[in-house]
């Protein structure tokens, strides 16, 4: 390896640094002028909300390459998952929003925003919180918006319920690739599914991300589901780490997957999934 930091492993030519966790990326003497530098840079997810409410959005997701020269040394910073709501005096059965990620390099800092948090249901319901993609709302207020632009998709809109709160479905928080569903309609709050890694980093011994639509897997930033008031109808996560299809199911770590919401009993929101950052160079 060129370079230090993170758990290295060589695929198709090339070296990748994944960091699960904070830390260090350093130059070594080998690092030639001008080296063209892949990234993938993943925050945290967003917690879904405690009330059958809307469920996490995906932490925010950049991808791209870049050329520079060594000597260098910086920081890699790698986004926590929000907290899941809780419903309890008190609290309004929010989630909180995910943690940034962050790549320092020498030509200018790479950073996501945090998974946008899922609102809450029932009588309190709000808007989805922005984020790198937005979290699902409830009682058919907006669903959460991408702020920055750019990173993910919009969180789905939460069902009021038709007949009461037998029917109502929270909505699904976004993913990368696509935005969550609205509660009211197939498929029913499910959360966006994430975006697929390029092909560089789809090294078959490091398993990165999850299974998706495509059979080859590798997603990353998947939304969390919306909650419902029925035990039995939770809505599914997304592709890309989305938790999702029972109560207080969290965003899997280093994928920056939104949590679900819940049901009202036990009424916590699972929590977002770590973030992760990916960097790749010619071995």
């Amino acid at each position: 390896a060129k370079a230090t930091g993170g758990d290295i492993s060589f695929y198709n030519n090339k070296t990748i640094h994944s960091f699960t966790s904070s830390g260090t990326f350093a130059s070594t003497p080998d690092w030639s002028n001008s080296t063209p530098v892949e990234y993938v840079v993943v925050a945290g997810g967003g917690g879904g909300a405690g009330n059958y409410g809307g469920g996490g959005g995906a932490g925010g997701y950049r991808t791209g390459s870049v050329p520079f020269s060594g000597p260098f040394s910086f920081a890699v910073t790698v986004g926590a998952g929000g907290l899941g709501g809780k419903n309890s005096a008190g609290d309004n059965g929010e989630g909180v929003q995910g943690g940034p990620s962050s790549a320092s390099f020498p030509t200018g800092a790479i950073t996501s925003t945090g998974g946008g948090y899922g609102a809450a249901g029932g009588s309190g319901g709000n808007a989805g919180g922005p984020g790198g993609s937005g979290g699902g709302s409830a009682v058919g207020q907006p669903g959460g918006a991408v702020s920055p632009s750019g990173q993910g998709n919009a969180g789905g809109v939460g069902n009021p319920g038709s007949g009461g709160n037998a029917d109502y479905i929270g909505g699904g928080g976004g993913g990368a690739g696509s935005a969550g569903s609205p509660g009211s309609a197939t498929p029913y709050g499910k959360g966006g599914d994430g975006s697929q890694v390029p092909t560089t980093f789809r090294n078959p011994t490091s398993f990165i991300g999850t299974p998706g639509p495509d059979p080859a897997g590798y997603y990353l930033a998947g939304g969390g589901g919306g909650g419902a008031y029925s035990p039995a109808a939770n809505a599914a996560g997304g592709a890309g780490g989305g938790g999702g299809g029972a109560a207080e199911t969290p965003g899997t770590v280093n994928t920056g997957g939104g949590g679900s919401s819940t049901n009202p009993s036990p009424g916590l929101g699972g929590y977002g999934g770590s973030g992760i950052v990916l960097i790749a160079y010619p071995t």
